[in-house]
This record gives C-alpha cells, structure tokens and sequence, in this order.
C-alpha cells in the first residue's frame, strides 16, 4: 500500500472555506489525517477545521513560513500535503495524482493548477527566471512556486525552512540539493481569493530577498570531508559543514576513525552521512550536484573520486603557516559546531572564521572505467 500522507493546512482568519477543505481532503484516499495550523487567526478557523475533524495546532508567529514548519513539525508521517486553505472548487480525484506521482527518486510533487482570475506574475515575472539562472535544474518547471505539493519531509532539514512567503520555494531547493528529483502532476482549474498588487508586491520582496540569500551557499555542491577523526573534521571544518547542512546542501564525511559522535549532533539534517575512510574513492555526487568540493585534512593521501560534475579540493589549514587561500565565516554554522565539539568533549570556542588553501581549483569531470 501507499504510504499515508499527512495533509497541511496553514490558515489565517478562513473560517469560510475551512470546514469544506479539511472535510475534503479527509475523505480523499491515502489521506491519514489533516492538520490545520491557526497562525494567529482572529475569527473561528480553529474551531470550524476541528469540528470537521482535523487536527489543530497553532503557530503564534504570523507568516506562511512559520506555519508551514509548525505543520510539518507537527504531521505523524513522512510524506506531507501542503494545500491553501482558501479553496473554494477542487477535487480529489485530480488531488490523488499527487499520492500516485510518488516513485523511487521522487522527493517532491507539484501540483500544476489554473486560476481564471491568476494570471501567475510571482511564477512568469520572478521565480521562473531566478530559477533558470540559478537552479538551472529546475528551470523548466511549470509552476514551481505553487503551494499546493506533496513531498517527503525525511529528505529535508524541515526544523530550519524559512518563516516567510518563499517556503515554498525553500522545500523545493532542499528537496532538489538533496539529490531528490521534482515532479509535476495536473490538478486542475482551481479558485482561491483574489489576491491585490499589495498582496504581489510584499510576495516578491519575500521571494527575491530568499533567491539572493541562497545564491552564496552553494546548496549544489555535494561536499565530501575527508579526516582521520570527527575531532579533526569538526575543529577545521565544523562550521563550513554546519552551515551547508542547515541550507540543504549535502555533506559527506569520510574518518579514519569513529563517526557515530556526530549523529546525535546532525540528527535533524538528513543530508549529513558519514562513513569510513576507505569509501571515500567510490563517493558519487547526487543526481542534481553541481560541483564536488572535496575538503581534506593536511597529510591524507589524496582522494579523486570519479565524478560527472567539476571537481574543486581544499586543504584544511594545519596551523604551519602555509599561505590561506580560503576564509569561510562561520556564520549560521556556529551554533551547531559549539554542539559538535561539546559533544566530542572538546572545548568550545571557535574563531570567527575557518582556513583552507586551494589545492585543486574546479576542474572537468573526471570518469573511470
């Protein structure tokens, strides 16, 4: 059987339309349970979607963002439906195409709709060409911003999905640097409000302002660290790592020695794996990788993994004095690296900084027979 599906619903002051999606969406096949998120509502929202049988949880915090991740928080399965909760005509036969989408690779599915009254000026006029220029993947999307999808939150560090309008777009690009691939499924003709300029112009700023803070963290390069211990790869690289995890990038870390220390640490940040040294010459960057950046302790034989995409190496400074060609801030990995070393039984200061030289710049791909 399917696996069951938790459907979301963040809803804000929709007592109107609330009792007609949860009622909905319950009777649709695969469908386990309903959550509705209350993000501050100042009419009977909640109280209509529990007497239609949903689950209620609220979010204090006004912002899709917010309630999205309390949502997923909150939701008994993997597999979660993020529908609006303004609907007004939909049906769950064409909904069902979502559930059937799934498949072995598939981390995400879009639901493509139509509106008589959206003509898309979010999707034509911003996130289509953002997308073309720095997700190139993704770039032939239909509607890559909609907020109707289903997706598998396993795949995702969902605790850290931003709290504003581009949540959206943030579980996308977490699914996708994941290595995930992205689907889309026809839903059909479907209403919701009307939305004004003011609503458009306060979406853009949200949705422009994210597109240019990802756009530094390379969430498509598959990180590959390469140490004799996790205390040598946490005390030189621990933050770098962090903050890659916490964006959606994917790290791998290759030891010498030891690697459970760190599991409890990067329990929540699914694209974290570790494994032994002597694996690190088989690493395959995932599917959407744009570069392999391998990062290695000072000393270790080097390690050249085949590879489809450019390959970039960096050499943890070792103190010696040699030339820094690299400074990477430590920034929103910090916190996180504190935890690692603690765990670790080591002190926990850090510099506001991490060193590496550039050993290798970006160079072809390499393949093996």
């Amino acid at each position: 059987m399917p696996d069951p599906i938790s459907v979301i619903v963040p809803a804000r002051n929709e007592a109107a339309t609330i009792g007609t999606v949860v009622a909905t969406m319950r009777a649709m096949q695969d469908v386990a349970e309903v959550v509705v998120i209350d993000n501050a509502s100042e009419d009977d929202t909640a109280a209509r979607a529990r007497a239609a049988g949903a689950v209620v949880v609220d979010e204090a915090r006004r912002g899709m963002g917010h309630a999205v991740r309390r949502g997923v928080a909150a939701a008994r399965h993997d597999w979660v439906m993020k529908i609006d909760a303004d609907l007004d005509r939909f049906h769950t036969a064409l909904f069902a195409r979502m559930g059937a989408a799934r498949a072995p690779g598939v981390g995400l599915v879009k639901g493509v709709w139509s509106d008589p009254k959206d003509n898309m000026p979010m999707t034509r006029l911003l996130v289509r060409p953002a997308l073309r220029l720095m997700f190139p993947g993704l770039g032939g999307l239909e509607a890559p911003n909609t907020g109707i999808y289903l997706f598998d939150r396993a795949r995702i560090a969902h605790a850290h999905l931003t709290g504003d309008y581009a949540v959206d777009i943030d579980v996308m690009l977490r699914v996708h640097a994941a290595g995930a691939r992205v689907a889309e499924v026809d839903i059909g003709r479907i209403r919701h409000d009307a939305r004004d300029i003011a609503h458009y112009n306060g979406m853009a700023e949200e949705i422009l302002g994210f597109f240019l803070s990802r756009q530094p963290l390379g969430l498509l390069e598959d990180v590959m660290v390469i140490a004799r211990t996790e205390a040598e790869a946490v005390c030189h690289a621990g933050a770098l790592m962090a903050g890659k995890l916490i964006a959606g990038a994917r790290v791998s870390v290759y030891l010498g020695e030891g690697g459970e220390g760190l599991d409890t640490v990067f329990a929540d940040l699914p694209t974290y794996r570790w494994a032994s040294l002597s694996a690190a010459a088989s690493h395959v960057p995932h599917a959407n990788a744009s570069r392999l950046r391998v990062i290695a302790a000072p000393g270790l034989p080097p390690v050249r993994p085949a590879s489809s995409v450019p390959v970039e190496v960096w050499e943890m400074a070792d103190g010696t004095g040699k030339a820094t060609d690299v400074l990477v801030g430590t920034g929103a990995g910090a916190a996180l690296k504190r935890a690692a070393l603690q765990s670790l039984g080591l002190p926990a200061e850090i510099a506001p900084q991490e060193m590496f030289r550039v050993v290798e710049t970006p160079r072809e791909p390499v393949t093996r027979p």
